[in-house]
């Protein structure tokens, strides 16, 4: 899926989600002057509610510039968030060795919000480090996302997400939650010299 601009230029929004169809009617959008509004054929099987619009055409614009933005989303859309920022992320060599990352744990209050968090830490506004443990052992252990493996990282006010990532069930995967102590744990095992605060 793209935002497909009037001048043909498009921009992904999604990992491998094709919409099959035709083309049946294109005219000038409501929603502004450089915009269509298209109606096609094809099946879309989940289309962006609309209050995602304008965390996409932030996105669509440049993406975040300063950080936290992220931090008054709920978490469907901290969800979204992290799901964009995969989609932007930039490849750029790891950092040197011995840089110090310093991870703002003041709105980490849920499993998403880590994630938006940490690839902020160590890319800067809209960065992403994983979105889940696996790219998150993936990125922390063998690099190429950012950080030479090994990297020591201050977690400020990790008293937030202690008190909110506690055992029980998530409520939106609807399986074990994700705790504090198991992402301290991960974070560890893949050597992680981690400072909570």
């Amino acid at each position: 899926m793209a935002h497909v601009r009037v001048d043909g230029t498009t921009h992904r929004m999604g990992w491998g989600k094709r919409a099959l169809g035709s083309v049946v009617d294109v005219h000038p959008s409501a929603l502004g002057e450089e915009l269509v509004d298209i109606t096609t054929t094809a099946r879309i099987p989940a289309p962006l509610a609309a209050n995602d619009r304008p965390l996409w055409d932030m996105w669509r614009g440049g993406g975040p510039t300063e950080p936290n933005q992220w931090a008054t989303l709920d978490r469907s859309d901290r969800y979204l968030w992290v799901r964009a920022a995969a989609l932007h992320r930039t490849y750029a060599p790891d950092k040197p060795a011995g840089t110090v990352y310093h991870l703002d744990g003041r709105h980490v209050t849920d499993y998403d919000a880590f994630f938006c968090a940490i690839g902020e830490a160590i890319n800067g506004p809209g960065g992403w480090f994983g979105g889940d443990l696996f790219w998150l052992h993936e990125n922390a252990a063998t690099g190429d996302g950012g950080a030479t493996p090994g990297f020591r990282m201050i977690w400020h006010h990790s008293e937030v997400a202690r008190t909110h990532l506690v055992s029980g069930y998530d409520r939106k995967s609807w399986l074990p939650a994700v705790t504090f102590e198991d992402l301290v744990r991960c974070l560890g095992e893949d050597g992680v010299q981690l400072e909570l605060r």
